[in-house]
């Protein structure tokens, strides 16, 4: 049988972290990397666009047809910053947040999502050229909450059982183009905080590896803790993990500053996430200044914080041969100087830095991937790369 003149077959490593706010991907190497929101918004009417103009990953349109996405699920979304334009966009609060992330839907709609996105991106040149069709051979490395653990399996054969095939429909530069994914687990289903953990013992001069310490993995739904002893052990029985739904503060605080103002000035939980991170609490609007979500956010943070930080001596009660204590995650950057100011007894708290805090999960789990393939693997697909 003849090949399709308009079909490419490739490979892709990439590592997808499905954080509460945000989706990241690193592929093909550990610093090309991307990321969008967590939101996704089904749609079976077409999009109506003017100019197909903009970049791609601000207008993520796809069809998906997975054996793993349930009859009923629908198969057309819009899906990270295009979905966050709708007000009924679909994140990560209320009674999704009480659902595991291995079972959420949006859990394989992002991450199909992600991945059709980095294999369109590696063979851009080919679309351009006329390429009409990626089949793609994916070594995937992906994780979960250590609370979710026990749900690995499921997970994985979700993700590896068949072909998945993304359209995207009215995306910028890709529109028509389809990709089947066949996907492959090398590493299993990691454990999220772990893979963070890797990430910074992997930094040159870390001294990590020769000490007994803790760690949070602060999201926007979950807190992992887990503590290490010397060699970087893993203690299974102290380590733990905790709901906080920081997603759902989030939403209080888009809502009671609008209520407040009597106008909504704020549509969507993504932008208050961008202002809490980047510390950004005016809110303009047609050029003038409205308020500011900085009381707001303060009432509900540092209630948070509080829960946080009592959570974290608590567990380390247990395991108090730990010498200091690492924050980790998006949520530390928005929860870290509320934590600092509440700990007065001048525990040894470590915060990662904010721009790296969000993308250690996703770096680490590139590493441990590319452990587990071989050299060959490797450099098949950077040399596919350097093709593309």
């Amino acid at each position: 049988m003849a090949k399709e003149s308009n079909m490419k077959e490739t490979q892709l490593v990439i590592a997808v972290d499905n954080g509460n706010s945000f989706v990241k991907a690193a592929y093909e190497n550990i610093d090309q990397t991307f990321m969008f929101p967590n939101v996704i918004f089904q749609s079976d009417i077409k999009r109506k666009v003017i100019l197909n103009q903009g970049s791609p990953i601000e207008n993520l349109d796809v069809e998906i047809v997975s054996p793993a996405i349930p009859e009923g699920a629908g198969r057309n979304y819009h899906v990270g910053v295009l979905a966050s334009r709708n007000a009924r966009a679909q994140s990560i609060v209320g009674y999704r947040a009480a659902q595991m992330k291995s079972q959420r839907v949006e859990t394989l709609i992002t991450t199909l999502t992600a991945i059709a996105y980095a294999a369109a991106q590696k063979h851009a040149q080919d679309i351009q050229n006329g390429v009409k069709k990626l089949r793609v051979d994916v070594q995937l490395g992906i994780g979960l909450p250590i609370a979710e653990v026990g749900e690995a399996a499921l997970f994985e054969e979700k993700l590896t059982a068949g072909i998945h095939t993304v359209q995207f429909k009215s995306t910028p530069e890709y529109a028509g183009v389809v990709v089947e994914l066949d996907i492959a687990l090398p590493d299993g289903v990691n454990v999220d905080n772990v893979a963070g953990i890797i990430d910074i013992a992997s930094e040159k001069g870390n001294s990590l590896a020769n000490k007994a310490f803790g760690v949070a993995d602060l999201g926007g739904i979950d807190l992992d803790i887990a503590f290490f002893r010397p060699g970087l052990q893993l203690d299974d029985y102290t380590s733990t993990g905790f709901r906080i739904n920081l997603n759902d503060i989030v939403t209080k605080i888009r809502k009671d500053f609008n209520t407040a103002m009597g106008q909504e000035y704020l549509s969507s939980d993504v932008n208050v996430v961008e202002r809490l991170v980047h510390k950004d609490y005016e809110v303009r609007w047609q050029g003038l200044v409205k308020g500011s979500i900085a009381d707001i956010a303060n009432l509900h943070l540092s209630e948070l914080a509080r829960e946080v930080l009592d959570r974290v001596l608590d567990a380390w009660a247990a395991a108090p041969e730990a010498e200091e204590f690492l924050f980790i995650g998006g949520g530390s950057a928005i929860l870290s100087p509320y934590i600092k100011e509440l700990d007065r007894q001048g525990h040894p708290l470590r915060f990662d830095t904010p721009e790296l805090a969000q993308m250690r999960n996703l770096r680490g789990t590139f590493r441990s991937l590319a452990t587990a393939l071989s050299p060959a693997q490797m450099e098949i697909a950077s040399a596919e790369a350097d093709k593309a």
